[in-house]
């Protein structure tokens, strides 16, 4: 049995005639025919160009291609001039995409939030029919708008905890203490009520201590959540 089992292994072609050379022949004779055609004939031409060899140094150690057809180079340069010019029509409509003036990205966040605005209002309707399903998919799509609101990822994370689906409130709450707002006094008092009913004592007070910590001014409002939470929540 052989033990190189693929062709790719083998060194024949060392040995045997080089059908490259075949093939630049043809391409050769190829371009001479067009170039006769193009030119008025005027008799036999007298400067006979000399073959090249191409395999003249293909050796058992040297059988690299090291130089390519000046007829192929040509041909590389036009390609070339068409993909610059492509690449910099590309460039100029990138540019022209983020040279957009800053009144214009003004309005068009205005826009943005107005719709946001419409899907909240929307999911509260939903939320104060205890259609909590429904209003999730209403602050999911006005975070579509506005992926950094606050107040759509803490009134999304209690209709899960009206779920009773406490794990996936928290991600909601996580998100924005950690990336949107260190401070915001409900995803903190959320937290709160959400690990109270995970049985998570140390967690509710934690986050209770942090609620009071960061908004001095919001005691009366902390005393009356702590209180409501306990059967509203």
């Amino acid at each position: 049995m052989r033990a190189a089992k693929h062709r790719e292994f083998e060194e024949d072609f060392l040995r045997t005639a080089s059908k490259v050379d075949d093939f630049m022949k043809f391409l050769t004779e190829m371009g001479k025919s067009k170039m006769e055609k193009k030119k008025p004939s005027a008799g036999k031409d007298t400067d006979a160009k000399v073959e090249i060899n191409y395999s003249a140094a293909v050796t058992d150690d040297n059988f690299m291609v090291l130089a390519r057809s000046l007829y192929f180079a040509r041909k590389t340069k036009m390609s070339s001039r068409k993909v610059n010019v492509r690449s910099n029509m590309n460039q100029m409509s990138f540019m022209r995409q983020i040279d957009a003036s800053h009144e214009e990205r003004i309005k068009a966040r205005e826009e943005r939030i107005r719709v946001a605005s419409n899907y909240r209002r929307l999911g509260n309707f939903e939320y104060r029919n205890r259609n909590f399903e429904k209003a999730i998919e209403h602050y999911t799509k006005g975070l579509q708008y506005i992926p950094d609101s606050p107040v759509l990822y803490t009134n999304r994370s209690l209709c899960y905890i009206k779920k009773r689906e406490f794990k996936r409130a928290l991600l909601d709450l996580d998100f924005v203490i950690m990336n949107l707002d260190g401070r915001c006094l409900r995803a903190w008092l959320y937290r709160a009520g959400t690990l109270k009913r995970m049985n998570d004592e140390a967690g509710y007070q934690e986050c209770i201590d942090s609620a009071r910590r960061l908004n001095h001014g919001e005691e009366e409002y902390i005393e009356y959540f702590i209180k409501q939470s306990r059967t509203d929540l």
